[in-house]
């Protein structure tokens, strides 16, 4: 395989870039209900059916599609809505508990324009008040012009001001009024506001950290939406991303927080019988297609076994494709032996992490695809959704699984053989 083949092939698959909905490489996987309900006009119709300002929810594991998704909601929505995102990821540090002034301090910034008061009247208006707040207790340097900028790429001054915020009395009330304006503001000109605060959950997680120091940040993340949550539902439409350990404490977080927690599951590539879901192949194949032409395979059975592999972790596939451009050497295109290759190596790679405890759990997992509800089977949750060793689906009901690539590691059978993949790619 040519130099500048291997490099557009690699360029295409980056496993950590999240595809905009206008992208050539996009596929859209709600379309055909292949993750159950469809998540995004969930969300869209909470926000369309609500007679006042909604905040929301949402998790899945990492590279599910979480980013891609929320991008979609400004076409769902339509006329008359206007969708800010905001990257939160980029403002927080990971050796720092969340907090709920963080959100709120993220709530304010996010609306706040890079480059100062440029802009419609509302959002020169907008501008003025927020940086009234953001420099009323820490001086950034360089003015209101480059205030967004400072706060973006300096992740110590976003945490300064926070902490700073979070000793001011009334600060709710403060950070609700420039906000509340802001939407009335908006509103007035023909649009309801709508903040999507997006990558928080990828931050302050605690998962390098020993085990009860990661409860003291899980915990923070649980305090701030059951504890603190009436701090968290702004007078504007809010979307928030979370960690997935959240849904452990779902029933919790809707009481506590008025919301339900909506959880992104995986591609059904399998159905809940463990047999294949040839809908959901298809779709994924097609979807590994427009990144990879099936010039490029040598077999066409090789796309069905990488994505049964994948258990519909997208993220995976274009990891499967990375090693197979490795391995493929002067060939001139994939063959099976590249695929078994690039399977096993990210196969090995999860396997190193996958403690005995885990697979009791897994094991009996597997069979009847329902989390074993003993207490520490329980306690094994967070670290099997955040190891991405587990995969959550859903069908009428949501169900769990073992990621396929540990099934023969649990004594179970592969997910795929190459004989099914043949005739998957037959049909």
């Amino acid at each position: 395989m040519e130099l500048d083949l291997k490099r557009k092939i690699v360029a295409a698959c980056k496993p950590e870039e999240p595809i905009p909905p206008e992208d050539p490489r996009y596929y859209d996987f709600d379309r055909a209900h292949l993750r159950g309900q469809p998540w995004r006009e969930w969300l869209a119709n909470e926000i369309r059916f609500a007679s006042e300002p909604r905040a929301q929810l949402v998790t899945g594991l990492r590279g599910s599609g979480k980013t891609t998704e929320l991008e979609q909601l400004a076409t769902i929505l339509g006329e008359g809505y206007e969708v800010v995102m905001a990257d939160v990821g980029a403002w927080l540090r990971d050796d720092e508990p969340i907090t709920s002034e963080d959100l709120m301090l993220a709530m304010v910034l996010a609306i706040f324009p890079a480059g100062g008061p440029q802009g419609t009247g509302w959002v020169r208006e907008y501008v003025q008040r927020a940086w009234k707040l953001l420099n009323s207790e820490v001086e950034i340097e360089g003015g209101i012009d480059s205030a967004k900028a400072k706060l973006t790429t300096d992740d110590t001054l976003f945490q300064r001001v926070a902490r700073a915020l979070r000793q001011r009395d009334g600060l709710r009330e403060e950070v609700f009024a420039v906000l509340e304006r802001a939407a009335e503001d908006s509103r007035r000109d023909g649009c309801e506001l709508v903040l999507v605060l997006d990558g928080a959950e990828k931050r302050a997680t605690g998962e390098t950290f020993t085990a009860a120091r990661r409860t003291e940040f899980h915990n923070k993340w649980f305090g701030a939406f059951i504890l603190r949550g009436r701090d968290l539902r702004p007078p504007v439409h809010t979307i928030y991303t979370v960690p997935p350990f959240m849904v452990r404490r779902s029933a919790e977080i809707h009481a506590s927080f008025g919301s339900e927690l909506q959880f992104l599951p995986m591609v059904r590539v399998f159905d809940k019988k463990g047999g294949l879901h040839a809908p959901g192949v298809q779709a994924v194949v097609e979807a590994l297609l427009r990144r990879v032409s099936c010039e490029h395979f040598e077999d066409p059975a090789i796309p069905a076994f990488l994505v049964a592999h994948s258990g519909g972790y997208l993220r995976d596939l274009l990891r499967f494709v990375h090693h197979m451009v490795h391995n493929v050497g002067d060939a001139p295109r994939f063959r099976r032996k590249d695929a078994e290759f690039a399977v096993n190596r990210v196969r090995n790679a999860y396997g190193q992490a996958l403690v005995r405890e885990d697979k009791q759990v897994l094991h009996h997992l597997h069979p009847d695809k329902r989390f074993p509800d003993d207490e520490a089977s329980l306690l094994r949750m967070d670290t099997l959704l955040q190891g991405f060793k587990m995969f959550r689906y859903h069908n009428d009901q949501e169900w769990y699984d073992a990621h396929p690539l540990f099934w023969p590691l649990l004594d179970f059978d592969e997910p795929i053989t190459w004989e099914q993949a043949e005739a998957f790619a037959r049909d």
